[in-house]
């Protein structure tokens, strides 16, 4: 123990002794163990613990699928009734859906985020109100009375904390509900992407609850105590079995699967994603280990007088291992901590940018796992990069060092060759975390040049829902939404405005199954789908979306009996591919939300494609009803301005709120905001493989100038020779250059290959380009062979400058 002891005051003595040495090998290996802290710290937040929930791991998200291509897709009220009158797997299950609300207070609106639920929700989920009770059975059927529990966030500010509140009446869509419960402060649904400040029943739905196809609630169940996933899949298989051969409409070629809900909280990409910046984290880790391991190098070249003498002396080799062991592992230990900032600032930058791409990133944080983890990775990296200058150090030629002068004992072709050698794994190492960045940054650039189909710029939206008595009129509902077109049109600097039901990239769809008039009934399940849209007659105009054939909406499209449609041009290339679709009949379409709604539609025009919700995914088929024929409750106004529409943003909220101001107004923004807020994942990931990249870059930087400058040193005497015998300065820096670039190319020489296999992990994380780009391939080893010349050139240039005289009696 105490000659342990005596080896630790040794080595913190040894670190002292050198700050400016100690100060670069902390920095580096910090950075390198600070990124790797960092990405852990989500991961085991994310992945490795369970999210908030009693026995979480038996909670399941069911959903409904395509046997041929599994989906997510939502299930109908009856659905859930059958699986819990036939299912013996689950101890119980509940569906939700998620719902804005409109709160109306002293004549003024307010879009409130909560869910419909059944009456089992909260008990699924092991959850008790904090005041008040839980729903009833009853409250959940079609025409029950209107029940509510509040968050305890919504308690505080829109209650004061009253715990008299239970029994108190809210104006929501124009109803009267009242307060049943207060949630506890606590509470949390992991599977809401906001925020949950209301749940009501889901008696609201009305027909849909009678309807097989209303595939409106996403369903939850919480398994039994013994039961497996793959028993309680299998059990669910074997109903979708009978629900297929008692109602084949609604179930042919249609089964559900099951996933726990810790899988759900955080999707396959996200976990995908997360592996794979672990990955890069673990590259930038090794590159730091090489750098250190040739700055230790360098030091013990340098020391081989000092361990000669202590040899000399009665040292034994093992006394001296130990010693330089315990420097580098005092040296780790020191980089851990400095590496815990490090991270400690990544999460910040990351829950910061990341805020709206990862879930439950209020629970990441550095604690006790994540320190060991960290702890972990400075003693596993302290002998990668320790080992080399270690057993180097232990085996000097006592005769020949003790014999030879200062400089002469630190050299030797052996020690160059291992030094030349790190650089080498350096380079190929930054080489394949370079390509990896620089494919992220690639496809990156490929997402955002996709063009969406239509205009985005120059353009102000606003999302409105029309409730309560006044708006259950659909003409009262037409004759707001015109007068406030009107109002709009009249603002300085707007060109064209215009209603739409959803909003491109507003992340809603609508839509489902129908049939083409005159051609024979599908058979159940085969029938053609589209998603639709309920636009005002100038939407078209106002998003520049190219009319193919036939006309726009006009004044002659009124209600009746026969309705207008417009179809993109991907529904014509699949159900009209050898004939003229103008004039052709949808029948069926299920998506009326009010009565006398047009029961046929006749197509009268065929636009071009546009990416509504993703600019990954092909342009699915769109049908577009106008407003005057389908008024629907809810939408976004758009408006083309001439100039910033950022700046029209007040006049554009006051004319709205003007014309009714108990219509909630929310998220007002420019078009092109939405569309960012799609690829704000991709681009989260690639910001942080970029910052990566670009520090392994620097770090290869260093290693490489400093093996050169180190050379240069080393034959400072044969340079001098050389210049005093007529060499040039060019031929100095050609040699010298040269010896850089040779490493360099020998270095991507080695990581191409390594390259080409590991960024195959990524291909799923690449859009536009594939994981061999070759043009990425080659603008990164371009660019780290300009570094190598970079940094050999800078010594370089200062061995040109040696004086002959001054170096021929340099030691």
């Amino acid at each position: 123990m105490n000659n342990l002891w005596q080896d630790v005051r040794l080595a913190l003595r040894g670190i002292w002794k050198q700050p400016g040495f100690t100060l670069i090998a902390v920095i580096t290996l910090a950075l390198g163990i600070g990124s790797n802290t960092a990405i852990f710290s989500v991961i085991n937040a994310l992945i490795l613990n369970s999210p908030h929930m009693v026995d979480a791991e038996r909670v399941l998200a069911i959903w409904g699928t395509a046997r041929e291509k599994r989906g997510k897709n939502p299930v109908s009220y009856l659905d859930l009734e059958d699986w819990r009158a036939q299912s013996h797997s689950f101890e119980s299950l509940a569906a939700y859906k998620p719902n804005g609300f409109t709160l109306l207070t002293d004549a003024q609106a307010e879009r409130i985020q909560g869910m419909r639920v059944t009456a089992s929700f909260l008990s699924l989920l092991k959850v008790k109100p904090m005041l008040g009770r839980d729903f009833q059975v009853e409250e959940e059927k079609r025409g029950a009375k209107e029940v509510v529990i509040v968050s305890n966030e919504f308690w505080q500010e829109h209650l004061h904390g009253d715990k008299s509140a239970v029994g108190r009446e809210l104006n929501l869509d124009g109803k009267s509900f009242t307060i049943v419960g207060v949630l506890p402060a606590d509470f949390e649904f992991p599977l809401a992407k906001r925020s949950t400040e209301l749940l009501t029943t889901i008696s609201a739905e009305g027909e849909n609850l009678d309807e097989r196809g209303a595939y409106v609630l996403i369903a939850m169940g919480r398994l039994r105590q013994g039961v497996s996933v793959a028993q309680a899949q299998a059990e669910l298989d074997n109903i979708a079995g009978n629900l297929e051969h008692a109602y084949p409409q609604y179930w042919r070629s249609r089964t559900v699967y099951l996933t726990p809900v810790a899988e759900e909280i955080v999707g396959f990409e996200v976990r995908r994603g997360l592996w794979v910046l672990l990955g890069a984290v673990i590259f930038l880790l090794l590159i730091a280990c090489t750098n250190v391991s040739n700055l230790l190098l360098v030091r013990a070249t340098v020391r081989q007088r000092e361990v000669a003498v202590r040899v000399a002396l009665g040292a034994g080799m093992w006394r001296i291992v130990r010693l330089w062991l315990t420097e580098s592992l005092l040296l780790a230990l020191l980089s851990a901590a400095a590496g815990v900032w490090f991270a400690a600032l990544g999460l910040k930058l990351i829950k910061y940018y990341g805020a709206d791409q990862l879930p439950r990133l209020d629970e990441v944080q550095i604690n006790g796992p994540v320190l060991i983890f960290t702890i972990a990775v400075s003693i596993l990296a302290a002998p990668l990069f320790s080992l080399l200058p270690v057993v180097k150090a232990a085996r000097p030629d006592i005769n020949e060092v003790l014999k030879a002068g200062a400089l002469t004992a630190t050299s030797g072709g052996s020690a160059q060759w291992w030094r030349e050698s790190l650089v080498v794994a350096e380079v190929a190492l930054g080489l394949v975390l370079l390509i990896g960045a620089g494919l992220m940054m690639r496809s990156f650039s490929s997402l955002i040049n996709v063009h969406p189909g239509f205009d985005p710029n120059n353009v102000l939206t606003g999302r409105i829902t029309l409730t309560g008595a006044t708006y259950e009129d659909t003409q009262a509902r037409r004759r707001y939404v015109s007068q406030t077109l009107d109002h709009l049109k009249a603002l300085p600097g707007v060109e064209s405005a215009a209603l739409v039901a959803p909003m491109p990239f507003s992340g809603a769809e609508l839509g489902g199954d129908f049939k083409f008039q005159g051609r024979p009934i599908p058979e159940p399940g085969t029938e053609p789908s589209a998603h639709v849209r309920n636009i005002t007659s100038e939407y078209f105009q106002t998003l520049r979306i190219p009319l193919l054939k036939g006309r726009y909406f006009n004044e002659q499209d009124k209600r009746g009996g026969v309705g207008a449609a417009i179809i993109n041009e991907a529904l014509a290339k699949i159900y009209f591919s050898n004939e003229d679709a103008i004039g052709q009949r949808i029948t069926d379409l299920h998506v009326n939300q009010n009565k006398g709604d047009p029961e046929q539609y006749e197509i009268v025009g065929v636009v071009g494609d546009v990416h509504h919700n993703s600019l990954t995914k092909e342009a699915e088929p769109e049908i577009y009803l106008p407003y005057q024929q389908n008024s629907w409750n809810w939408g976004n106004f758009l408006v083309r301005t001439s100039n910033d529409p950022a700046a029209l943003g007040r006049s554009f909220t006051d004319v709205i709120r003007s014309t009714d101001k108990t219509v909630p107004l929310t998220r007002v923004r420019p078009l092109t905001e939405a569309i960012s807020d799609t690829v704000s994942q991709p681009r989260f990931y690639t910001l942080l493989f970029a910052f990566f990249g670009a520090t392994g870059l620097l770090l290869t930087l260093t290693g490489i100038y400093s093996v050169i400058s180190y050379t240069v040193s080393y034959h400072t005497r044969e340079i001098g020779i050389r210049m005093a015998l007529g060499a040039q300065s060019r031929d100095v820096l050609r040699l010298i250059v040269g010896k850089g670039l040779v490493l360099t190319l020998i270095g991507v020489a080695v990581g191409l290959p390594g390259a080409f296999g590991v960024t195959r992990v990524m291909r799923t994380l690449l859009f536009g380009i594939s994981a061999t780009d070759w043009v990425t391939f080659t603008g990164v080893a371009t660019l780290l062979i300009l570094v190598g010349v970079l940094a050999a050139a800078i010594p370089a240039r200062r061995a040109t400058k040696i004086d002959p005289l001054v170096a021929l009696r340099y030691e």
